[in-house]
């Protein structure tokens, strides 16, 4: 049980959410104040400078985003490889132990009907292990085309919600600059500005917490692997403990 409680906590992990918040960040502090020195100066003057320093901004904020994105994938694909080589390790050290005592086993075996049970006893454990094995390397080869999908799908979401913001920002922008070209009063088109990049700014932010409450979509994979393994383990030690029966009934009676 308490393997598959740090698999949830692992497994979760891998499509952590936390690399969004950072990117959207800036977006709160990205109206500008028409200020300069202190005293606030016509909006209209200095639209194209305000206009360069948010994309620059924004383009810095992308940059980090897909560097930490980048190094997330990385972190996950080795910590999946240290489970993968874990897990094949384990199974050499043990199938080396089962068939140092099997080959023991095999020793006593002094009769021919013993011989037998014994080889009928070997084939049992090893039915029984290539069972086990089977299920729960389908399990963790359906966990991990669960969490590609569901880290493509939220890598795109992520893309589009920006996409989408930047495109607000975009059109606020050039919304501004042909006020300003129109004679719109600077006090006026900065209002509409910053009226157009609030209504930006609350659309990206539904759209993360809609993101954000998506977070465990990945439960029901973890929950349907862990049936399965649970499943799987039952089985091979209802087959080793039949088998085991079986044996000795058969060495007491040979």
């Amino acid at each position: 049980m308490k393997q598959h409680s740090k698999s949830r906590v692992v497994i979760a992990g891998m499509v952590g959410f936390s690399l969004i918040l950072p990117l959207f960040a800036f977006a709160q502090t990205s109206t500008p104040r028409g200020t300069m020195g202190g005293e606030r100066v016509n909006f209209c003057t200095t639209i194209d400078k305000i206009s360069a320093k948010v994309e620059g901004a924004m383009s810095e904020r992308e940059a980090k985003y897909q560097s930490k994105r980048n190094e997330k994938k990385l972190k996950i694909d080795e910590r999946i490889a240290t489970r993968d080589a874990s897990r094949t390790a384990h199974r050499s050290d043990w199938d080396t132990q089962r068939g140092e005592w099997l080959a023991k086993l095999t020793a006593k075996a002094s009769t021919t009907e013993q011989q037998a049970a014994v080889t009928k006893f070997i084939s049992s454990i090893d039915a029984a292990v290539l069972a086990r094995r089977t299920v729960v390397d389908a399990a963790v080869k359906d966990v991990k085309l669960s969490i590609e999908t569901v880290n493509r799908s939220r890598q795109t979401a992520v893309d589009a919600i920006l996409a989408t913001f930047k495109s607000d920002r975009s059109i606020a922008f050039e919304k501004a600059k042909a006020d300003c070209a129109a004679n719109v009063a600077p006090k006026t088109v900065r209002g509409s500005y910053v009226a157009a990049m609030k209504a930006a700014r609350e659309n990206m932010q539904k759209s993360v917490k809609a993101l954000e409450a998506r977070k465990d979509i990945l439960t029901p994979f973890i929950d349907i692997r862990k049936a399965a393994v649970e499943k799987a383990v039952a089985d091979f030690k209802s087959a080793i403990e039949k088998a085991k029966t079986e044996l000795k009934s058969a060495m007491k009676s040979a």
